[in-house]
């Protein structure tokens, strides 16, 4: 965790970390007396903290920008602190809007190397999922990447597991919360996400920005997992292509009570070797 900058410079990725809240009064964190939810334990140890050490653990990681409301809320968390000191972690205060932020940190973390974003509520984010994640999208020749899980994959290990899943033609899929932005060809789909979210009070038009036969075919269950990122990457402007991760845990972030209840439960079961 005190691993100085200088020798992290030809590490493969920088990392963004998103650590921001849509709601001035987050619900999750308002059950544990916090002001956001980065900052909730899982195991004991602040959300934010633990995502930020595997990051810091990885091979592939190189400078790591934190992206949060504000800077004073994370202090007294000792890796942290000396993360910011040695120059290995960045802060960046959030700007408006999520897709604003994640705008922001990108232009500061992608001027010199691809980078990985990922959110501070995944608490069961582990070195071998940043590690094959990384590993398969620099190898994809694609711009944007994008992993998923199958939901197979998930119920087979956490049946209990609640996770929004999306149904295509070769099966259910859940996100990851894992995005690697390998150019700036990439940042179209950012510039992409805030047009969308001028239009997240009006879901249809935001359906219908991929064009309505293509909904129709998802809605009918005809529509493959290729041909839906072939149909966003011609209407985003860039190569998006997805990282099918084979860990259960990947897909489960803490986004209600039950998901904290069952991250406590995933920290306290003995670990299944990783798949190879």
């Amino acid at each position: 965790m005190t691993l100085p900058a200088p020798e992290r410079i030809n590490r493969v990725l920088n990392a963004v970390l998103l650590a921001g809240e849509r709601l001035q009064n987050p619900p999750l964190a308002g059950k544990f007396n916090l002001p956001v939810k980065a900052l909730i334990p899982v195991g004991g140890v602040p959300m934010v903290q633990r995502v930020i050490e595997v990051l810091s653990s990885s091979g592939f990681i190189g400078q790591i920008f934190l992206c949060g409301p504000e800077k004073e809320l994370f202090a007294g968390i000792g890796p942290i602190e000396r993360l910011l000191e040695t120059g290995v972690l960045t802060w960046v205060e959030n700007d408006s809007t999520p897709s604003r932020s994640a705008l922001k940190a990108l232009l500061l973390a992608g001027r010199d190397q691809p980078v990985l974003v990922t959110t501070a509520d995944h608490a069961l984010l582990k070195r071998d999922m940043v590690d094959f994640f990384c590993s398969r999208a620099l190898a994809s020749g694609g711009d944007l990447l994008v992993g998923l899980a199958r939901l197979e994959t998930v119920k087979k290990r956490w049946p209990e597991a609640r996770r929004t899943s999306y149904r295509f033609r070769d099966g259910r899929f859940c996100s990851c919360n894992l995005f690697g932005f390998l150019n700036k060809k990439s940042l179209d789909a950012v510039k992409f996400w805030q047009k969308v979210e001028k239009k997240r009070k009006n879901p249809l038009k935001i359906v219908g920005a991929f064009g309505w036969f293509w909904v129709l075919r998802y809605i009918s269950g005809t529509l493959s997992l290729e041909q839906a990122f072939n149909r966003a990457s011609r209407v985003i402007g860039c190569s998006i292509r997805p990282v099918i991760l084979p860990f259960a845990e990947a897909a489960i972030d803490v986004d209600s009570y039950e998901d904290w209840k069952l991250a406590e439960k995933i920290l306290k079961t003995p670990a299944k070797p990783s798949p190879t």
